[in-house]
């Protein structure tokens, strides 16, 4: 319920990801992640983000989390702020205490389908890949489409986010279609796909969140590289249009 409630209350209010991230005071890159539920963020993250957010800890991981703000925060019960109760936040600890999903540690939820922009990176005959770290595929870089952006915008965010570069975009290459199994339950996804090139001849991309790694893959080693989905494979035979 996390990622949920976060991202409908943030849009309730017309703050960006950005604007939640300066005021919580965390990275945009794990704003992004916690709404994607990637994320297993600390108590005191949570409690920072319920106070920007203009609730209590404890609503903010319930199913009855108000989806609009109240007009003005609860008047705190100690010097913790704004959004802060005393039995609030024991009830926070009890459920972390005991395990239960959607506390500390949220349970992934699927998100139906899924619009995610991607970027097709080749250089010396080699293609940019990311990949969580100890993971046995890969795929191409990029993330997903907030509201109100466009596929380029989304890309070249992410990028930033998740390398600290300043993507540029090239054309578009078309559009991806995937369905698969995760954890048991039927996930979609449209992947618009650019052109994408990224500073530094040859250099070596840094991740900047701990859990995914970037590398170089062989144009002719996509199959063993294990690039997802499939279709993206077509690009070591030289395909640079893909519409399925």
């Amino acid at each position: 319920m996390l990622r949920k409630n976060v991202r409908a209350l943030r849009m309730s209010l017309g703050m960006s990801q950005h604007a939640l991230a300066r005021a919580a005071g965390i990275t945009p890159a794990q704003a992004s992640n916690i709404e994607r539920g990637k994320s297993s963020p600390t108590l005191d993250t949570i409690v920072r983000i319920a106070i920007t957010l203009g609730v209590g800890a404890d609503e903010l991981l319930s199913d009855g989390c108000p989806i609009l703000p109240p007009a003005s925060a609860p008047a705190a019960a100690t010097s913790g702020g704004a959004g802060y109760s005393i039995d609030g936040m024991d009830r926070l600890m009890s459920k972390i205490a005991a395990g239960a999903p959607g506390a500390a540690v949220p349970e992934y939820e699927l998100a139906g389908i899924e619009t995610i922009a991607r970027g097709v990176c080749i250089r010396g005959g080699r293609l940019l890949v990311c990949r969580a770290k100890g993971a046995k595929t890969c795929y191409l870089p990029g993330g997903h489409i907030e509201f109100g952006e466009t596929g380029r915008q989304a890309l070249v965010r992410e990028m930033a986010e998740e390398t600290g570069l300043a993507a540029e975009t090239g054309r578009f290459m078309g559009v991806v279609e995937n369905s698969f199994l995760q954890h048991g339950k039927r996930h979609a996804e449209i992947n618009l796909v650019y052109e994408m090139s990224v500073p530094g001849a040859g250099a070596k991309v840094k991740a900047l969140e701990s859990w995914i790694s970037f590398s170089w893959e062989p144009l002719d080693g996509l199959d063993a590289a294990g690039l997802l989905p499939e279709a993206f494979r077509a690009l070591s035979s030289g395909a640079r249009d893909f519409a399925c």
